[in-house]
C-alpha cells in the first residue's frame, strides 16, 4: 500500500492530482528537511541507533530506508525512518531545525507511545500533542531540541487557524526558567 497513488480531480483547478494513500500511515515530523528519498547508508543507520538509544527509545521499533518518509506507521506499529530525518539548517522553521534525535522523539514518545491515536494521521491536535510530549517528557534532548518541538507544537496549532498563549510550561522551554 505504501506505493500506491490516490488519483483525483482538483474541484479548484480540474487538474488530476496524484496523492499517496494515507491509510492513517503518515504520523510525522513532516516540514522541509532532507529529501525522504536520499538512502541511508550503513554509518548513517549506526548514527541513528545511537540517537535513538540515547533517547531511551526501542530500537526493534524503527525501519530504515523503509515507508516513504520518516513517521510512525499506525498499520504497522513501527516508525519508518527516511533521509528526511537530517535538519535542514539553512530553514529557520523549528520543524526544520530540531535535530535527528528531536525528531526520533516526536515519532517514539509523541505517536508511538500514543497509538492508537483518537485523531486521523496528520491531524494538528495529533502532530501538536505529539511535539509538546516529545518537548517535555524524552530523556537527553539539548535544550534547543526541546525549544524547536515545542515551538513546532503551537506552529502546528496556527498552520492550523488556531492561535493560543504559550503555556506556563512552553514558556519555560522555549525561553528558559
Amino acid at each position: 500500500m505504501d506505493n500506491e497513488n490516490n488519483l483525483r480531480l482538483s474541484p479548484e483547478s480540474g487538474n488530476i492530482i496524484a496523492d499517496e494513500v494515507r491509510d492513517m500511515e503518515d504520523r510525522s515530523a513532516s516540514g522541509l528537511r532532507r529529501s525522504p528519498s536520499n538512502e541511508l547508508s550503513p554509518e548513517d543507520i549506526e548514527f541513528l541507533k545511537s540517537e535513538i538509544n540515547a533517547i531511551g527509545a526501542d530500537e526493534s521499533v524503527f525501519r530504515f530506508n523503509e515507508g516513504i518518509r520518516t513517521a510512525f506507521s499506525d498499520r504497522t506499529g513501527n516508525i519508518n525512518v527516511r533521509g528526511d530525518v537530517f535538519p535542514d539548517k539553512n530553514s529557520t522553521h523549528p520543524r526544520d531545525q530540531m535535530s535527528e534525535r528531536a525528531v526520533f522523539a516526536h515519532e517514539y514518545y509523541g505517536h508511538y507511545n500514543f497509538a492508537p491515536s483518537i485523531f486521523e494521521a496528520t491531524d494538528w491536535r495529533d502532530e501538536f500533542r505529539a511535539s509538546y510530549v516529545a518537548a517535555t517528557e524524552t530523556p537527553n534532548l539539548t535544550d534547543d531540541d526541546r525549544r524547536y518541538l515545542m515551538l513546532d507544537a503551537y506552529e502546528r496549532a496556527k498552520e492550523a487557524g488556531r492561535f493560543y498563549e504559550y503555556s506556563k510550561k512552553a514558556r519555560e522551554v522555549i525561553y528558559g526558567r
